[in-house]
């Protein structure tokens, strides 16, 4: 008996910290956006593509009313938030990959878009800590076009995703319970006739 409780924990803790594969690949050729998620795992027996943009659900109209209540209840979790942030920092990410290949007859304004994204990609490159990164532009200013290629790939164990989900999961409680208490929103307290807008 103990000798199973000794081979299930063993398998517990090899589980927990095996590492998933999460590849974000995203292709974009003019007007046409494509990002796909892809989850292997266990020596790609479990192969999971999921395509994440463009989708076939329908976005629902808010009213204004509801976007500000919204807004609000985000405002007031951002601890939460912060917190969440902080987990997915202890995700390695293995790869980035960025193929740019782009144009404009605007000869300063295919520049600027150059030195732009070469410097929004120094940035995140100074937060992100990744093993490999590559990075590919090409400027053309004979023509107006914009293809993209790129990749993300992360490897998260079992555990790091249990522990984020588990976050993720009380901040949408949290967010849930604010909406159906009215989203503690003071602001709808006061009395504009008296106290004017200016608050």
């Amino acid at each position: 008996m103990l000798l199973i409780i000794c081979i299930v924990i063993v398998l517990l803790l090899i589980l927990f910290n095996s590492k998933l594969h999460i590849l974000i690949i995203s292709k974009v050729k003019n007007e046409h956006i494509r990002v796909d998620l892809r989850i292997k795992y266990f020596f790609n027996i479990i192969n999971i593509n999921i395509p994440l943009y463009p989708t076939n659900k329908k976005c629902t109209k808010t009213k204004k009313g509801e976007i500000k209540r919204n807004r609000s209840i985000y405002n007031s979790n951002l601890k939460e938030i912060k917190v969440v942030f902080g987990l997915l920092k202890r995700v390695k990410i293995e790869e980035i990959y960025i193929d740019i290949n782009f144009g404009s007859e605007n000869i300063p304004f295919t520049s600027f878009i150059y030195v732009l994204i070469n410097f929004i990609y120094s940035s995140i490159i100074n937060i992100i800590n990744s093993n490999k990164v590559y990075l590919n532009v090409k400027p053309d200013f004979t023509k107006n076009f914009i293809n993209c290629d790129s990749k993300i790939e992360i490897k998260p164990t079992i555990k790091d995703i249990i522990i984020i989900s588990i976050a993720i999961y009380k901040i949408y409680i949290k967010i849930n319970k604010g909406k159906r208490n009215g989203g503690n929103i003071e602001i709808d307290k006061l009395n504009k006739k008296s106290y004017g807008d200016n608050i």
